[in-house]
């Protein structure tokens, strides 16, 4: 029990953050924010959410109707991604290790 005791105070810190009041503050101001800017594009909250899911869905359908397919899409996107990220990642590890030998 002692173990969970710990756990749940680990827990509120990182979810609510040093200070309370400053969190629900910095809520409070974000949330006016994001909702003068809703009403600004004429956007409701539900009509936000539907478009997301709705877009999750479209790229669902996209990579394909079955799993082999969808396993097959990833599949190619990862290669042609990694065709580009691999290289750059290496190149950039070996001028960084070069800068800290100097």
């Amino acid at each position: 029990m002692a173990d969970n005791d710990i756990k749940s105070r680990d827990i509120k810190p990182r979810i609510i953050g040093k200070s309370a009041r400053r969190t629900v503050l910095r809520l409070v101001i974000f949330s006016i924010v994001v909702g003068a800017a809703f009403s600004f594009v004429g956007l409701s909250p539900q009509e936000f959410w539907r478009g997301i899911f709705h877009t999750a869905k479209g790229l669902v359908l996209s990579l394909g109707e079955n799993v082999t397919e969808v396993l097959g899409t990833l599949g190619a996107y990862l290669f042609i991604g990694a065709a580009i990220v691999v290289p750059i990642w290496l190149i950039a590890r070996l001028l960084s290790s070069r800068k800290q030998r100097r």
